[in-house]
């Protein structure tokens, strides 16, 4: 009797291998199904509002998410655009659609106490200013072309356009200021036009903040911002926008890898593009970093990934209406871009990427670019301070007021809104609808559907403006 017992028990053991093995292969099935994100460096659990990053060491840090934006997103980026693949990319089973965190693993405690160290709460502009000089007047950024064109000290209200980082929404985003600003300071009649004689001066093409000698800026009359973007997505973002977009390379997974290797030989600027773009020189530089001269040196730093806390957080800092940065999506544009020339438009290309790229930007890409990753980081935790100084909650109600103000601009808007591209496939089409979308914008893509904006948001705008002034 003792060997049926002992037959017994071994087949239940064997049964019980078997059932934790199956449910083992399922939850490691469910991990990469989609519950989480598997990187070289991390585990990420994905949640409703943070990234939880899982380090090797067994630590958590957590990551704001911003969530997902109401209608056509608002600051979305053309720049990383392109519908689905295309041609232009040989495509095998590796290589998959470019995350958003890709390049940016979880930084040590060296680097953190570093991001900590280099970053800062924003301040109120006029608070900073009344903090120096006690008669300092709101607004007194907004000056006259003339007076920002004819003096050595740079003022007015000046973005500096960074290449592939939101730069078309951030251009938008300062032409809207510019325009509301004026309309309200100067109280223009009906026959005055939008950008009249007297309005508010204001920067917004690709320069370095070097060449336009924003170091030299007078603080009390100027507001200066910019946007940072995960450096390795900038990159990859810069070349299928150029290269591939505009000029037709094929892009290959030798290829992007060339580019984040040597970005001089094909885009043609170094590594760290964005510390030097946004650096602001110093008689002091071998005693700072170009973050902490940037960091200090700005009004402001949004960042693309958490567009709309940036704009609600500059919104505030400026003291300025939220209908002022509300702008159209530029995905409004269906995935094309302005072509080379400016006379027609393009598909924009899809970033695609792979293992091996992957595993290029985690190691010797970040060495590579270790200025531009500490000033993408800082960035992010100075938007965290400036967030908690403003408080939370009230930064969290405006992002959710902005979102509504966006969904009510695309319902009476978009399709109001004459965007420069796509153009339509008739010849005979192509030159009224130039004429409609440069009515429509700014300036290129810029600002579009501006003055449907204005109407549609009018009665908001102006039960603001009067609270903003009032308090």
């Amino acid at each position: 009797m003792s060997l049926p017992y002992k037959g017994t028990r071994l087949s239940l053991c064997i049964i019980i291998a078997v059932a934790i093995g199956a449910v083992g292969l399922l939850f490691i099935d469910n991990k990469q199904g989609g519950n989480y994100l598997k990187t070289s460096t991390s585990i990420q659990k994905k949640s409703n509002d943070n990234i939880i990053l899982a380090s090797s060491s067994g630590t958590t840090d957590i990551h704001h998410r911003p969530s997902k934006q109401a209608g056509n997103a608002v600051g979305s980026n053309k720049e990383d655009d392109g519908e689905e693949p295309h041609a232009a990319f040989e495509t095998t089973d590796t290589m998959k659609a470019s995350p958003s965190n890709n390049g940016n693993p979880t930084p040590t405690d060296d680097m953190s106490m570093e991001i900590e160290q280099k970053s800062r709460a924003f301040p109120i502009w006029i608070n900073k200013q009344r903090a120096i000089n006690s008669n300092s007047r709101p607004y007194s950024w907004c000056v006259s072309e003339d007076l920002a064109s004819n003096d050595e000290s740079p003022k007015g209200l000046l973005f500096v356009k960074v290449h592939k980082c939101s730069s078309s929404t951030g251009a938008g985003v300062t032409l809207r200021i510019q325009d509301g600003l004026s309309k309200r300071l100067n109280q223009p009649n009906q026959n005055q036009t939008a950008l009249a004689h007297g309005t508010c001066f204001a920067h917004y093409d690709h320069a370095t903040a070097r060449k336009l000698r924003f170091e030299k800026r007078d603080h009390s009359q100027s507001f200066l911002w910019s946007i940072v973007r995960e450096p390795a997505q900038r990159t990859l973002s810069h070349y299928f926008y150029f290269d591939v977009s505009r000029q037709n390379d094929t892009a290959t997974e030798d290829s992007i890898l060339s580019v984040l290797k040597n970005p001089t030989t094909h885009l043609g600027h170094k590594h760290n593009y964005q510390s030097k773009y946004l650096d602001l020189p110093s008689q002091n530089e071998q005693s700072s970093s170009s973050t902490e001269r940037i960091i200090n040196g700005y009004d402001f730093l949004g960042v693309t990934e958490r567009m709309e806390e940036s704009l609600v957080v500059l919104a505030m800092l400026a003291q300025i209406p939220l209908t002022d940065v509300v702008v159209f999506s530029s995905k409004i544009a269906g995935g094309f871009g302005i072509a080379l020339g400016k006379e027609s438009c393009v598909k924009l290309e899809k970033k695609l990427t792979t293992p091996k790229i992957d595993e290029y930007i985690l190691g010797d890409y970040h060495k590579a670019n270790k200025d531009d990753y500490l000033l993408y980081n800082a960035a992010q935790r100075s938007l965290d301070k400036t967030i908690d100084a403003l408080g939370r909650k009230r930064v969290e109600e405006n992002v959710e007021l902005l979102k509504s103000l966006q969904q009510q601009n695309d319902e009476q808007c978009a399709s109001k809104t004459t965007m420069p591209c796509p153009q339509p496939e008739d010849e005979s089409l192509k030159k009224e609808h130039k004429r409609l979308a440069k009515e429509s914008c700014y300036k290129s893509d810029f600002g579009c559907g501006h003055a449907c904006t204005d109407e549609a948001l009018a009665d908001y705008a102006e039960k603001e403006w009067s609270s903003i002034t009032s308090s």
